[in-house]
């Protein structure tokens, strides 16, 4: 499962970021991954298909949807995330001077 936690922004070289500044960091990281894997995974749904989705509220109801209507999204996810990961870690002294 992925998640943006402490050990996500230890992994991308973030952990001397003041704690109130890796809250938001945080949130604003998962907001811009969400984003990312939703413009992904909607090229190849319909605008009915994609109006489906967004009204599932349950996370299992939601994998399964993906699972039907958009197979191999597991490892499109996993690579998106990886590719996330790299781009803050090649970008952290930036991130971390501007936290500073």
């Amino acid at each position: 499962m992925i998640k943006i936690d402490e050990d996500f922004v230890a992994e991308v070289g973030l952990s001397e970021m003041p704690p109130a500044e890796k809250e938001v960091f945080m949130a604003e990281a998962k907001e811009e991954l969400e984003m990312r894997v939703g413009e992904h995974l909607g090229r190849d749904l319909s605008d009915e298909q994609l109006e489906e989705f967004v009204q599932i509220q349950d996370p299992r109801l939601a994998a399964e949807w993906l699972e039907k209507h958009t197979p191999g999204y597991r490892e499109a996810v996993k690579q998106i995330f990886q590719n996330f990961k790299e781009e803050l870690f090649a970008e952290r002294a930036e991130i971390l001077g501007a936290a500073a």
